[in-house]
């Protein structure tokens, strides 16, 4: 089989089991079988595989047509331009939350200290103190195993235990500490959309997805409990899901706090930002 062939094989396979992505994944998972960049697969076009990259495909091929996401199969996702290392403890980071990095960036004032809440992978933290290394960045999760990945991509990608985690539910972890900015991107999908979801969902960590109040539940808790955790004119950056925008605003005005709304590249209101 040839890399052409293979190319093709793939595409076919996971068009038929419903991939709206089918030729990206193909290119993906073949590059990362071959080692190369996708742009390079032209080129390969002619070139042979050996059987053990035969074998390889075969299965990964197994495990998309079931819906495993692609990032789990090659084992790695890229977030801000940054190549993180994923499995199935964590979420799979996607570029709509780029646009919270963006914001957290642009707030966070010099030398300012900024806690991740449920970091998951640590895409948020860690691409943030990339890009802002003169600020202390924090990050807490209630997942023990998300955090030993988070830590794993910390130290590699930053070269430093430049992050602290704790593990802990939302700011349990934290007492008496203060923070300029608080970033979030919690569970925000309600259980009764559970049908209407890609099955790719199903293989993510339900918690990290999932919460009570048709989604709302862990956005409210966290509106209610940040005002004690933030310095004087502290902000709080959350991501938020399809319709929450004014159920979202109203309660975080009933807490006290000036609410601005952000809209991602799509057009769709995607963070809100908080201030006391």
């Amino acid at each position: 089989m040839t890399v052409d062939r293979a190319l093709q094989m793939l595409t076919e396979a996971f068009t038929l089991a419903g991939s709206q992505t089918a030729r990206l994944d193909a290119e993906v998972i073949l590059s990362h079988v071959l080692q190369c960049k996708r742009h390079t697969l032209i080129a390969e076009g002619k070139r042979p595989l050996v059987k053990a990259e035969i074998e390889w495909l075969m299965d990964a091929r197994k495990r998309r047509e079931k819906g495993e996401p692609v990032p789990y199969i090659v084992g790695k996702k890229e977030f801000y331009s940054i190549e993180f290392t994923v499995d199935s403890r964590v979420l799979v980071p996607r570029p709509e939350t780029e646009l919270l990095v963006d914001l957290v960036i642009q707030h966070a004032p010099e030398s300012g200290s900024i806690l991740d809440v449920g970091t998951g992978s640590g895409a948020i933290a860690v691409a943030v103190k990339r890009n802002r290394p003169d600020c202390m960045v924090f990050a807490s999760d209630i997942s023990f195993e998300a955090l030993c990945l988070a830590q794993i991509n910390a130290e590699r990608i930053l070269r430093t235990k430049a992050i602290e985690f704790r593990q802990g539910d939302l700011f349990a972890p934290w007492h008496m500490a203060q923070f300029d900015i608080i970033v979030s991107n919690p569970p925000y999908i309600g259980y009764e959309e559970r049908d209407a979801l890609p099955k790719e969902l199903f293989f993510e960590p339900e918690f990290s997805l999932f919460c009570r109040d048709r989604g709302r539940e862990i956005i409210f808790r966290l509106i209610d409990e940040a005002g004690g955790y933030l310095k004087r004119g502290g902000k709080v950056l959350i991501e938020i899901g399809a319709g929450m925008s004014d159920d979202v605003a109203y309660h975080a005005h009933r807490s006290g706090f000036l609410v601005s709304i952000y809209k991602d590249y799509a057009g769709l209101p995607r963070d809100v930002l908080l201030q006391k």
